[in-house]
């Protein structure tokens, strides 16, 4: 009797968590926020990830961007990560940035390397970075136009499918 009470408890947390989650943006239509809607992405210059130089978002104005928080110890990231090394191959139209947050950098590193990650990768120690994005949690992807401003913030992973629907109604 308890262990189909259980059952069922369990059942309905995540039932809950996925209809949650489809109501967060990660169905599989786009939506992004109308342009004269949109608000300036926050500024954020980091260390990159072979601590040789930084990562800025100032970088990349008059460019689309995908800005990917991630860690190596979150497992919906390990599940992202070549659905969105895949999307950056493909778009040249888009830059890519990935921030590691709160992570080893040794364990960041060798992350990377598993995937194959070849765009930029940051490192948000302390959770700064993502905090000024008012979010929380990992994945997060935010999806940033030309001009600097968000278009749209998604929770979650991402398949390399959403990832295309969301740069293509940012104008990339």
């Amino acid at each position: 009797m308890r262990r189909a009470a259980a059952a069922l408890s369990l059942v309905a947390v995540v039932a809950a968590l996925a209809a949650g989650c489809a109501g967060l943006g990660l169905g599989d239509e786009a939506k992004v926020i109308p342009p004269e809607q949109r608000h300036p992405a926050p500024a954020f210059t980091v260390p990159d990830l072979d601590g040789a130089g930084e990562v800025s978002l100032a970088d990349y104005r008059g460019t689309p961007v995908v800005l990917n928080f991630w860690a190596s110890w979150c497992d919906p990231c390990q599940q992202e990560t070549p659905a969105l090394v895949a999307f950056s191959k493909e778009r040249r139209d888009v830059q890519v940035v990935g921030l590691a947050v709160n992570d080893r950098g040794s364990k960041s590193r060798a992350f990377a390397r598993k995937y194959g990650v070849h765009y930029p990768l940051g490192v948000d120690g302390d959770g700064d970075t993502i905090a000024k994005y008012g979010a929380n949690g990992l994945p997060v992807t935010v999806f940033i136009d030309a001009d600097g401003r968000i278009a749209q913030t998604s929770f979650g992973a991402l398949t390399q499918q959403q990832f295309e629907g969301y740069a293509d109604k940012i104008g990339a």
